[in-house]
């Protein structure tokens, strides 16, 4: 064993004439499938492979998308690439990706995550192989309790010497704002040879890859259950109802928005392995580093509904308002046209050392160790993006202060979600001065800033790995005859994971929620705005138009269009007085505002205001403010297993089995820099901590801790009827960790009411692994070279999946003031005694005092202060005295609200594939999964429900041409409906998807071929829908790509 392949262990002992999958160098469509299936059949268990087709060149460019190739695995499209795959109905974060059997650190997405690899951060062309394990391995590293998928890399030891560098263009055809071509280059080298009496190998590869393309799509749309977040409806709407739900709940579209945004993204990868064998000796040092970078600007232009100034809505069968026409009267509402910008970048490095020791000929062992990190900085995407709000000022420009320039009013506006992207329509008018201008468009003169969001994440993933491994061979035929071989070892590996997060909200024009009136507009010159007419934009079939603008305009006339005005009544701006840009943190202020004649705020003096202009601005880039959290995630795991191999028969028939077992140990801790409750407080009326009680909260550094250990048997085995015909049976226990974010201890402290606990909450560090039984028949019938029908039956019986949990308790050693003996007087007998004991006083105690003011009144000694009470301070604002708890005082009791382990499910399903080569240079490829069990969600079910992310069936078909000069493929890949999690009151899905890619190589000579590709040929579009089709969350269309290129070997 050169590295810690599972694949070789896996197979070492099934079968003398073994053949590792790093020595497979294979040429060509053919070969690269007949080595596939010869991985597939040796191994005892369940498992699926890709190999190279040779020398740096794997099927497809993306590893994601060369997975989607494989029965039971489908790919999950970030910016129309595949990023991540989904086995058996399991979703990303249930399928462990190691790289040569290593567990390789990862850092959470936007929502959750932190345990499924992103296949965008690493490049094809250094990898040999891909190996599927769909049944357990004891060998293997735990986590995937979908499935394991392990890449293997170039090893140059035996290796033919040589390289191989491959150069593409790629068009992106809906490329707008960026280059129309970009280039990928790729390249592998290896040499070996003989020094000081030993062998050496040296292999080094790397990409580098460019894309610029545009990405049109609405916003992620949330449906508002009518019982949660409903009574926004006037009851003055004109409602045309066929609602036939139970309890009468309907889904209102909180906003509509349609969006474009222009994405330039980088990925370099590097990856070099030095052997070095002497003897029985063989050390591999391996290095393997990676770095993507993603930057994007874009507009989202539209208006915010949620049922408010409803004046008609249409509600569907199932609860859906399909279609709705909102208008506030007055002023009427803001019309949105929004700059989004954000960049990132992500950073993968590996260094490793593995000593491989022939100790005789039954003994091996191996002693791997491994140093990793991933990390993340920048905008975290999907709804934490940098927005820069732009909106109407609705002012019609009245001659007495503080602006004579009008600027539109947005009116009806109206959303038919018969059509996929809701058919965004509204309709606007302008006056000055109370005089119709004829405007029915809005245009650069009326947009100002109103407001930003501004996001910043930086995450780092650090895990340290150690694997001692061995492999002992019965030749002897020791213990019993049957038993070939037994592999064992240990494992430690730490992870540290990091996460900060910085956020800041920057108020401009906005004077408050719901109010369209501002003047920022006027001091914003006109031109740096371009109206974009798109008619029937997505396919709305309605008029659609935005206004663009560049990234340095918007940056700059954000800050600067709002630093006006010296507050004085005489001046009128009474509408920048409190959400003045002056107010921003410091660090974002600038004093350089001019143009080029020297006026403040880079403005002429014809801009409709007569109050004093500035030269101070607002600098918003970078403007993040103060850190808002800091947590750290340790988790400490050990492991022991053992796999007991046997060749035996049963009846006649040559039988291979393989049992293991692997035990491990997990310590885990999150320290977060919080706030969290430190003690109750207790006073007259309202105070500085509440109203009568209120809790008193102080930054802290918290630390949660959890553990656990599990015991993981698995039982494969292999009955080789013929040899054309295997059987294989599969049972085992697998685990799957709950995501980074549900282990962070950071407290998030609920509003204070005296009449009922107060809810916490936290992560849970102690939250357990979800544990999955699993069960496996397959028949495999291999019937000709290169050819086979297989059919897979799976069944996964899941346990302790997490949901939401609420426990009461105590928390940090906070006391319950007034359920002390200070407290005796708190019953409700003298609710009214203070208001009687005001009488003299004009009873100025009645009507809002009660038995909490009396008993507070009564420890005070009637003197309003502490009355020489130690644990008792002054209220800041009045001086009254203000009880805090202490020990006599009982553990205030808690809502304690967590993610806990609570449900359980069964995921099943049948696998079928079928691979062909015919005999005239064709060959056809093609298999399905259907997936069944209780793990999908109930579409009508309102509140939290079991349910597993990646539940769908998937089928694939490819034909593909190959004889000494070409080869040609055209691959169909259907990914059925999927569920895919929820967003805060709905289940949501992917609708069902096909796409279809095209790929051609022409040898030009032995070492040179072209070659053309062609992805994404139909343009399909990826959609997202909350609960059903009509109510659409998420449409995005990305368009085909197509590269040309070339490749030399040498």
């Amino acid at each position: 064993m050169v590295l810690l392949l599972p694949i070789t262990t896996v197979i070492i002992a099934q079968d003398n004439e073994q053949e590792e999958v790093e020595e497979v160098i294979v040429s060509g469509v053919k070969s690269s499938l007949k080595d596939a299936i010869d991985i597939k059949r040796k191994n005892v268990g369940v498992v699926d492979a890709l190999t190279a087709q040779d020398l740096g060149k794997f099927p497809d460019g993306n590893l994601a998308e060369a997975l989607s190739r494989l029965v039971g695995v489908t790919t999950e499209r970030s910016n129309d690439e595949g990023t991540k795959v989904t086995v058996r109905g399991l979703g990303p974060e249930f399928n462990l990706v190691t790289l040569n059997g290593r567990t390789m650190p990862t850092v959470p997405p936007q929502y959750g995550g932190g345990r499924s690899f992103n296949f965008g951060d690493i490049s094809s062309h250094g990898v040999a192989a891909v190996e599927v394990y769909k049944s357990a391995n004891a060998v293997l590293p735990t986590g995937g309790l979908g499935s394991t998928i392990n890449m293997v890399t170039a090893k140059p030891i035996g290796a033919d010497e040589g390289g191989a560098v491959s150069f593409r263009m790629n068009h992106h055809t809906k490329n707008v704002t960026g280059d129309d071509l970009t280039p990928e280059l790729d390249f592998i080298f290896i040499t070996n040879g003989e020094y000081l009496g030993g062998s050496w190998g040296l292999s080094v590869s790397g990409s580098h890859q460019e894309r610029h393309n545009r990405e049109e799509g609405t916003n992620e749309i949330t449906w508002l259950p009518s019982d949660v977040r409903g009574g926004t409806v006037p009851s003055t709407a004109s409602i045309s109802s066929s609602n036939q739900r139970s309890d009468g709940v309907y889904f209102y579209p909180e906003s509509l928005s349609y969006k474009f945004k222009d994405n330039q993204s980088e990925r370099d990868n590097l990856q070099t392995t030095l052997q070095y064998e002497y003897g029985k000796m063989v050390t591999t040092v391996d290095y393997t580093v990676s770095s993507t970078s993603f930057d994007f600007t874009g507009i989202t232009t539209g208006s915010y509904f949620a049922g408010w100034n409803t004046t008609q809505m249409t509600v569907n069968e199932r609860g859906a308002v399909i279609q709705g026409t909102s208008e506030a009267a007055g002023n009427g509402d803001s019309w949105t046209n929004d700059f989004e910008y954000g960049s990132s970048s992500t950073n993968n490095k590996s260094v490793g050392i593995n000593f491989d020791y022939q100790v005789n000929d039954n003994l091996n062992m191996t002693l791997d160790f491994h140093d990793s990190s991933a990390g993340f900085k920048g905008t975290p995407g999907g709804t934490q993006n940098n927005v820069l709000a732009f909106s109407n000022g609705a002012w019609p420009g009245w001659g007495w202060w503080p602006v004579q320039e009008a600027s539109g009013f947005l009116r009806a506006r109206s959303f038919d979600f018969n059509n996929k992207v809701g058919a965004l329509s509204w309709n606007m008018d302008k006056n000055f001065q109370g005089a119709d201008t004829g405007a029915t468009e809005f245009d650069g003169s009326d947009m100002g800033p109103r407001q930003a969001f501004l996001n910043y994440q930086d995450r780092e993933s650090e895990l340290n790995q150690l694997q001692l491994i061995g492999n002992w061979e019965n030749n002897d035929g020791i213990i019993m005859e049957s038993l070939s071989s037994i592999q064992f070892g240990m494992s430690q590996m730490e992870t540290s994971f990091r996460n900060q997060k910085w956020f800041n909200q920057l108020v401009n024009g906005k004077l408050a929620d719901g109010d369209p009136v501002m003047m920022t507009y006027a001091f914003m010159p006109d031109d740096v705005w371009t109206k974009v007419n798109v008619p029937g934009y997505l396919g709305s079939g309605t008029p659609f138009y935005y206004l663009n603008i560049s990234k340095e305009d918007a940056l700059y006339w954000f800050g600067a269009a709002g630093f006006v005005g010296d507050f004085s009544s005489s001046d009128g701006s009474w509408w920048n007085n409190n959400n003045t840009p002056y107010q921003w943190p410091s660090e974002c202020i600038a004093n350089d505002a001019f143009d080029a004649d020297g006026n403040p705020n880079g403005l002429g003096s014809n801009v409709g205001y007569d109050g004093n202009r500035s030269s101070t601005r607002g600098v918003v880039d970078g403007c993040y403010g103060g850190r808002d959290s800091n947590g750290i995630i340790v988790e400490e795991l050990n492991s022991l297993f053992v796999n007991f191999n046997f060749d035996t028969e049963m009846n006649g028939i040559p039988v291979r089995a393989q049992l293991g077992l692997r035990y491990e140990e997990e310590e885990r801790s999150s320290t977060a820099d919080t706030t969290v409750p430190t003690n109750t407080a207790w006073s007259l009326g309202a105070f500085m901590y509440g109203d009568k009680v209120g809790v008193i909260t102080a930054p802290t550094t918290y630390t949660g801790k959890g553990s656990s250990d599990y015991f993981l048997p698995n039982l494969n085995m292999t009955f080789d009827l013929d040899d054309k015909r295997v059987i294989k049976f599969a049972l085992s226990k697998t685990i799957a960790r709950p995501s980074l974010e549900q282990l962070d201890s950071t407290v998030s402290v609920g509003a204070f009411d005296s009449r009922y606990p107060l809810t916490l909450g936290t992560g849970n560090p102690d939250l357990q692994p979800y544990e999955s039984v699993n069960l496996d028949l397959a028949y495999e019938y291999y019937y000709a070279e290169g050819s086979y029908f297989a059919v897979n039956y799976f069944r996964k019986d899941i346990t302790d999946y997490h949901g939401s949990g609420l426990r009461s308790g105590p928390f940090n050693g906070v006391r319950d003031v007034t359920r002390g003996p200070r407290g005796a007087l708190i019953v409700p007998e003298n609710d009214d005694a203070l208001c009687q004991w005001t009488a003299s006083q004009g009873y100025w105690a009645c009507g809002w005092s009660n038995a909490y003011d009396w008993a507070w009144l009564v420890n005070t000694g009637f003197s309003f202060g502490c009355n020489g009470s130690t644990d008792c301070i002054a209220d800041a604002n009045n001086g009254n005295a203000v009880f805090i708890g202490n020990s006599d005082d009982p553990f205030y009791i808690f809502n304690l609200a967590q993610p806990v382990n609570k449900y359980d499910g069964v995921l099943d399903g049948f696998e079928v594939a079928v691979q062909h080569l015919f005999d005239n240079n064709f060959g056809v490829l093609a298999n399905m999964t259907l997936i069944g069990g209780d793990t999908d969600a109930d579409r009508a079910a309102l509140g939290e429900q079991f349910a597993l992310p990646g539940f769908g069936d998937a089928a694939n078909l490819s034909v593909f041409y190959e004889d000494e000069k070409m080869s040609a493929r055209l691959s169909y890949n259907l990914k059925g409906e999927t569920y895919a999690g929820m967003d805060q009151y709905n289940p949501l899905y992917v609708v069902e998807r096909a796409q279809v890619d095209f790929n051609a190589t022409y040898n030009v000579s032995d070492n040179t071929q072209v070659f053309f590709e062609a992805i994404n040929i139909t343009d399909s579009e990826v959609e997202l829908y909350s609960r059903y089709e009509e109510m659409t969350f998420l449409y995005q269309d990305h368009g085909p790509i197509y590269k040309a290129g070339f490749r030399v070997k040498f």
